[in-house]
């Protein structure tokens, strides 16, 4: 599987590789690329590109440095530190621009890069409170009502089989094809051996999951407390 150690070890690697791509050529940077000639006897590149480069090397192997450790010490802290490198990798390289680059930004270009660095971080934030927040799964009129992002209505007569077990039991899982994984929560569609695309809405991975076929169709999920889960198969077993 396509795992968050896997994710945090190659994005490393990437901003490690534009790190010495930045300090072979100037023209990674954007201040440089789009500068007039009399705008660039401004900027001492060749600063800008070792503090690009020693920014980006240091940045990535702090992520590969979270990725090993998150090998052996599973946990959602991961992903919080993974956030937090990214960010004072970029503050610090757009803090310490200034000294390199001494021609006047505009407002429009402050306005620009705050509204970027805004919208980066909501979107992050954003994407990181759905993929954490419990997706309401319960049996109405209408069969398995599973609501939210990648949610759905399974009808109770389209189930052929439901059943209890650990994720560690089931076939393995190979890729994330569409949805959200941070280690412990798994949201969307995943690829498994043997079984192929699978919806998954596991809130613990750790914890025991049901498992339904219908349709020829697998879903698996289970919620934050597993007392709570144990309760929605209990009702499934009723219908």
């Amino acid at each position: 599987m396509i795992t968050m150690v896997t994710t945090t070890i190659f994005l490393g690697l990437v901003f490690i590789a534009m790190g010495f791509i930045t300090l072979k050529s100037p023209w990674m940077i954007k201040s440089w690329r789009y500068a007039s000639e009399e705008k660039r006897k401004n900027i001492d590149i060749k600063g800008l590109q070792e503090l690009c480069c020693k920014s980006m090397v240091c940045g990535g192997l702090g992520l590969i440095l979270v990725g090993i450790v998150n090998h052996f010490i599973e946990g959602n802290w991961s992903l919080y530190a993974m956030i937090m490198i990214v960010f004072a990798m970029t503050g610090y390289m757009v803090a310490r621009t200034r000294r390199y680059d001494k021609n006047k930004q505009s407002k429009k270009e402050k306005t620009i890069l705050a509204a970027v660095l805004a919208i980066t971080l909501f979107i992050v934030v954003g994407a990181f409170a759905i993929g954490k927040t419990e997706t309401k799964i319960h049996i109405t009129d209408n069969g398995l009502d599973i609501s939210g992002m990648y949610g759905e209505t399974i009808a109770l007569t389209e189930i052929d089989t439901a059943y209890m077990c650990n994720l560690n039991e089931l076939p393995k899982i190979e890729m994330r094809t569409n949805g959200y994984a941070d280690g412990s929560v798994l949201k969307g569609y995943f690829r498994l051996t043997d079984w192929g695309k699978c919806k998954l809405f596991v809130h613990d991975a750790k914890a025991p999951v049901i498992v339904i076929h219908y349709a020829d169709k697998h879903l698996i999920i289970n919620l934050y407390d597993t007392e709570a889960t144990k309760n929605l198969y209990n009702e499934l077993q009723n219908f």
